[in-house]
């Protein structure tokens, strides 16, 4: 007998109208515009903007229309916000779900199921950094050969572990993989509170 259906699962039961035909555009976006996409909607998800620029969508996609774009905005903010109900974040069962649940190809499912890996990662650094003292931080750069939601990744990305001191003086460490472009936006992070210190 199947188990109850998770969160998730149940909540794209209830797509929106036009979502389907939105997945047809989502899998049409070049890879690196589709990248942005999500990125810029867990941003608006995690209220770090307040609109994503479809203007700016409309140059780097030539022949599509403003509607077409809206709506795989609208799409992405859906699926993210779903994939969000689930209690594991775990790129296996995000992408199983994608493709049952939606027409989305294998590697825009994959963008999305890998997108979600990369909120936790950054909210592992955050976790790490609040408890308490920095003490310590090893990197290595790794070329990805596989994962659990695709194969032949041949990517590279960045593995992090955080030496941090808790409040009783006890260190632990926090072992974090981000790929190229999260390590860039973390790079930032730590420039802008660098510049912050300097001000104080």
């Amino acid at each position: 007998l199947g188990g109850s259906p998770g969160a998730a699962e149940m909540a794209f039961a209830c797509t929106p109208p036009g979502f389907f035909a939105a997945n047809e555009t989502l899998n049409e976006l070049p890879e690196g515009v589709l990248k942005r996409m999500v990125k810029d909607t867990r941003k608006l998800l995690n209220r770090e903007t307040e609109s994503i620029p479809v203007k700016e969508y409309l140059k780097a996609t030539p022949g599509m229309k403003e509607s077409e774009i809206t709506s795989a905005i609208n799409a992405s903010v859906f699926i993210l916000r779903q994939l969000a109900m689930e209690e594991k974040a775990d790129p296996k069962a995000m992408n199983s779900i994608l493709a049952r649940e939606t027409d989305l190809s294998k590697a825009v499912r994959a963008t999305f199921a890998l997108s979600f890996k990369e909120d936790e990662a950054e909210k592992k650094i955050r976790r790490a950094l609040n408890v308490g003292k920095l003490l310590d931080m090893k990197w290595k750069l790794g070329m990805g050969i596989s994962s659990s939601s695709c194969t032949a990744l041949k990517a590279p990305f960045v593995s992090l572990v955080l030496s941090v001191a808790d409040a009783d003086q006890e260190v632990r460490h926090h072992p974090v993989e981000l790929t190229i472009e999260q390590f860039q936006d973390f790079r930032e992070m730590f420039k802008k509170m660098a510049l912050q210190i300097e001000q104080v």
